[in-house]
């Protein structure tokens, strides 16, 4: 089978490997799509996790089911031709994260690519059955693939626990960005303000519900920010772009009482400068955001809710992943799905 291989820092290959075979206790999927995702290409260019090469990339899948492990048809009611996505954080349910709630933070499973060499932008990729959730089949597999960042995104939102009418400010209009901007219309936010260079992101903002738009290229953020809240600042400001400047001025953003979620992937060797004072006589708070697995089953219903066709940019074929890592970086697009289904 094809598979997008990460084999050296900036270096990836698509490359023919032998078709995994199915453990008794996973479930077999084939991969019809592959959303591209900042971290794998952060990944690629900076190494994150402490990974090793070679590595399958891709962790935001839909497919089918194709095969069921002896054990697992015993445990699951999952069947052949079932359409699937997939939790890419596995985990054990017995180490202490677990037995607390904190799955997505198992000591023996956490989300650590360097101890799953398969990954999902291939053809073939098995789970065990408590990652796979079932996808109705009038849900195209192109939707299905972004329910992972969209249940990052819903994760985000439960932390923050934002009130109806609350003001928000979103640092960054790329895929996980605009989701995050509809995730938020849904909740009631208001004076919603999308902070972002790219002038075609700008308006893909303006046109799917943002209120106001800033440049940071061209205008003072933080002066723009106090103009539209009449000088209060925001209730909750998402950092979603991973950029240090940009994460830099949050604090400066938000109001009394409000909260800033960093919510992006950064370089592992940065520290954010804090002035501690500053958040202190606003009692303004900090939170920061993973996931949790068991928001899959209300992203899933919020696919038919949210603004998909918008989100789901431009198709590459799994030959072409190169091509596609390579126009991600041009920061034009929505999100990049690959195609990793073959004719066989």
């Amino acid at each position: 089978m094809k598979a997008v291989v990460f084999t050296g820092k900036g270096k990836i290959e698509v490359q023919d490997i032998p078709k995994p075979v199915t453990p008794p206790d996973e479930i077999m999927v084939k991969i019809e799509y592959c959303a591209l995702c900042a971290t794998d290409v952060h990944l690629v260019d900076n190494g994150l996790f402490g990974v090793n090469q070679p590595l399958i990339l891709g962790h935001e899948m839909s497919g089918t089911v194709v095969e069921i492990g002896e054990t697992a048809a015993k445990e699951s009611d999952f069947q052949i031709g079932d359409h699937v996505t997939a939790n890419p954080v596995p985990f054990c349910g017995t180490c202490a994260h677990c037995r607390k709630g904190q799955y997505a933070h198992c000591e023996n499973a956490a989300f650590d690519p360097s101890k799953r060499p398969m990954d999902a932008m291939a053809e073939y990729r098995s789970y065990h059955p408590r990652q796979l959730y079932r996808v109705p089949d009038d849900v195209p597999f192109q939707h299905a693939c972004l329910v992972e960042p969209i249940t990052t995104a819903s994760r985000g939102m439960e932390l923050a626990d934002m009130p109806l009418g609350s003001t928000v400010c979103l640092s960054g209009a790329g895929s996980i960005g605009l989701i995050m901007l509809n995730l938020v219309k849904y909740r009631g936010g208001t004076r919603i303000t999308v902070i972002e260079p790219v002038a075609e992101k700008r308006k893909l903002a303006l046109e799917m519900g943002a209120q106001y738009v800033i440049d940071p290229a061209a205008q003072d953020v933080v002066q723009e920010g106090m103009r539209i809240t009449d000088g209060l600042g925001y209730d909750f400001v998402f950092e979603m772009s991973g950029v240090p400047r940009a994460g830099e001025l949050c604090p400066s953003l938000v109001a009394h009482c409000g909260c800033v979620e960093y919510f992006a992937l950064y370089p592992e060797d940065y520290r954010l400068p804090l002035n501690l004072t500053e958040m202190f006589n606003k009692e303004a708070r900090i939170q920061c955001t993973f996931t949790n697995p068991f928001l899959y089953p209300k992203s899933i219903d919020l696919l038919q809710r949210l603004d998909m066709d918008r989100l789901a940019g431009p198709v590459y074929d799994i030959t072409d992943a190169p091509q596609a890592f390579a126009d991600f970086k041009t920061a034009k697009y929505p999100k990049l799905l690959i195609h990793c289904a073959q004719d066989n």
